[in-house]
């Protein structure tokens, strides 16, 4: 007899992951889950490697985490709503490693192990009508231990191979004539090897600043290179120079969009990401340009397959708790306790809200960027689920961290948070180690 369980393919074994098997396998009795993941453990970007090219089976190095990485959000928000941090004690800006550490708790407390395929490339995912009109996903996967290649069919799809694995790499006119090191922040590990260089680090967001205060204390000098009004010089050793965006290379001469110039070591990227989903069928209509995917209702459901899933996408936002709500508004629509509009109509829903952002002069590139749109996405989503938003404490912590980091991004990460209640919170300095 075939199985009345609704099928699932989760795609990836980070958080995104493991937080949707987290609450399927809570659901034995309505849920067969296959969790695919292709390296050798759970835990996406938070599994550190010094390897920054290629795995042992070939494939390009998922991770981007860096050695000396802290977390830029506090764990006591950070942590999934069902599982808190065990370290109380500990710093809230905590080492990637501790991360890493919590995810293979979570795992294990939940018991996902037996639903996850380690070392297995998903290669293909393809929808498939049926005769009554429904839509199936055949999913063509290969082990990479024993090369086997398997297709089996799925009810639903949920995403969530991550979005911090390759790199954007604007052109730079004459970036071919640079004969120094030269990178992605996905590849970058560790400050030391940059030591008495001539450093040009361009895009000055979280990664860049982060790169920038790590490199500069063992560079001869840093060119902070960005187009951003804010001035950050009087926060750096003094070693770092801001300069605007590279206007052009030849050999080792950075010259900048102000026509200042200066000779350059190495340089690094830190550019952003891509979306890439190089596993889907060309049937199922992804468009990814400008840091931005549609067509998808919620940044979440995609609005011609209401059974394929994108987890995780939007930034600036609390994110492990943000997926926690994600998978179980996700599961209220499998079993029918959420009903979608019509395609036409989140279209139409999609097209007024995304006019509404450009209108503000909000750039397509930062649509996904919730920032203070984040807490009425939760709320959202949670209420159509019929589950538990973020408390109101998380929120007032996020903001105080902003604000903090406005004020000072080279000791926002010295407070310490903890939550007295669901709406208030205290906090205390302490000198870093």
């Amino acid at each position: 007899m075939p199985s009345s369980k609704t099928k699932i393919a989760i795609v990836g074994g980070g958080v995104a992951g493991l937080v949707t098997a987290r609450h399927m396998v809570a659901k034995l009795d309505i849920y067969s889950i296959t969790l695919f993941e292709q390296t050798d453990q759970i835990g996406g970007t938070w599994i550190y490697t010094d390897k920054t090219d290629f795995d042992k089976h070939g494939l390009l190095i998922h991770s981007s985490m860096y050695k000396n990485l802290r977390t830029n959000i506090p764990k006591e928000i950070m942590a999934l709503p069902d599982f808190p941090f065990q370290n109380v004690d500990g710093p809230s800006f905590t080492h990637h490693s501790m991360i890493r550490e919590y995810l293979m708790a979570y795992a294990k407390h939940f018991n996902l192990h037996p639903y996850i395929k380690l070392n297995t490339l998903v290669k293909r995912v393809e929808p498939e009508t049926t005769r009554n009109g429904r839509t199936l996903w055949t999913v063509t996967y290969k082990s990479l231990e024993t090369k086997e290649e398997i297709t089996k069919t799925f009810d639903a799809v949920v995403l969530c191979n991550g979005h911090y694995s390759v790199g954007r790499v604007p052109h730079i006119p004459g970036i071919e004539s640079f004969h120094g090191r030269r990178i992605h922040s996905h590849q970058y590990r560790m400050p030391e090897i940059y030591a008495g260089k001539r450093v040009c680090i361009l895009g000055a967001s979280w990664s860049g600043i982060d790169i920038a205060l790590e490199v500069s204390q063992y560079a001869n000098k840093v060119y902070l290179s960005h187009n951003l009004p804010e001035q950050f010089d009087s926060k750096m050793s003094s070693n770092v120079e801001q300069r605007p965006g590279v206007e052009s290379v030849l050999g080792n001469v950075f010259t900048f969009r102000d026509g200042s110039s200066a000779e350059v070591d190495d340089f690094i990227y830190c550019t952003g990401y891509k979306f890439t989903y190089p596993f889907m069928s060309t049937k199922v209509e992804i468009r990814t340009n400008d840091d931005h995917v549609e067509p998808l209702y919620k940044y979440l459901v995609h609005m011609d397959y209401t059974n394929l899933f994108f987890m995780g996408l939007p930034t600036l936002v609390i994110p492990f708790p943000m997926m926690h709500i994600q998978a179980q508004y996700i599961l209220a629509i499998l079993e029918g306790r959420v009903k979608l509009p019509s395609s036409q109509q989140m279209r139409e829903e999609y097209e007024i809200e995304k006019k509404s952002l450009l209108d503000q002069g909000i750039l397509l590139r930062h649509i996904n960027k919730l920032k203070e749109r984040q807490w009425g996405y939760y709320d959202e989503l949670a209420a159509a689920a019929n589950v538990p938003s973020v408390a109101p404490v998380n929120r007032k912590i996020m903001e105080h961290v902003f604000h903090m980091r406005d004020v000072d991004f080279t000791t926002y990460k010295n407070y310490q948070y903890r939550i007295i209640d669901s709406e208030n919170f205290s906090m205390s300095y302490c000198k870093p180690c």
